[in-house]
């Protein structure tokens, strides 16, 4: 009975050591794709490009299909504008995220520095935003998985799909289970771009909603 009582002991630590090996691989592996992300942002200083938007449910139904153009400008400066089927805009200017609804005329202001976990997007503007340890972070291929760790984001994963050090294709997935899939056209990286162009303006005759 002893020796059966040695074994069954050796195999309980044998596996705590397996698992606390793969924990540490695990856990490696998320740092590695941290930072290489982070590389790949760094690199990312301004970035033009259209784009068209496929939405499908989460039975995999085509929902919407849209087209629009995306700017950024690091640090903290965004424009995401959509052309059509129905028009809107967001703007991120460092300080407020602003939304612009033509078909209600009603502009939405938020504090942009709290937004990241509803919209994620806005941190690709940030490599070094503190706000990038509310998402866990993996690498498959070229694709980064950012997945929110707050039960509340209203967007629980991003990915971002690099050609070399250029971003080719975004996708994300809402609560509801929505699927967003962007693919880029036209894209220009690193070109300059005056901060001007990131200010917003609230047309005449639209309704303040301010949430800051």
């Amino acid at each position: 009975m002893r020796r059966i009582k040695i074994n069954i002991n050796a195999k309980i630590l044998s596996l705590v050591a397996i698992t606390s090996l793969m924990f540490y691989h695990t856990a490696a592996a998320a740092v590695d794709a941290s930072d290489s992300l982070k590389q790949k942002l760094s690199g990312l200083k301004t970035f033009t490009a259209a784009f068209e938007q496929k939405v499908t449910d989460g039975q995999g139904e085509l929902v919407q299909e849209s087209a629009g153009q995306m700017t950024l400008k690091q640090p903290n400066l965004m424009i995401w504008q959509v052309n059509e089927p129905d028009e809107n805009l967001m703007v991120a200017d460092g300080t407020t995220l602003w939304y612009s609804d033509p078909f209600v005329e009603q502009v939405t202001a938020i504090n942009q520095a709290e937004s990241s976990s509803n919209n994620p997007i806005v941190l690709l503007t940030n490599p070094n935003n503190e706000q990038w340890a509310d998402f866990t972070i993996s690498l498959t291929g070229n694709v980064y998985s950012i997945i929110a760790i707050k039960p509340e984001s209203q967007i629980s994963e991003l990915k971002l799909r690099f050609e070399n050090d250029q971003l080719s294709e975004l996708s994300f997935i809402d609560r509801q289970q929505q699927t967003s899939e962007l693919t880029f056209s036209e894209v220009q990286q690193n070109n300059a771009i005056g901060d001007e162009q990131f200010i917003f303006t609230i047309p005449d005759g639209f309704e303040l909603d301010d949430q800051r």
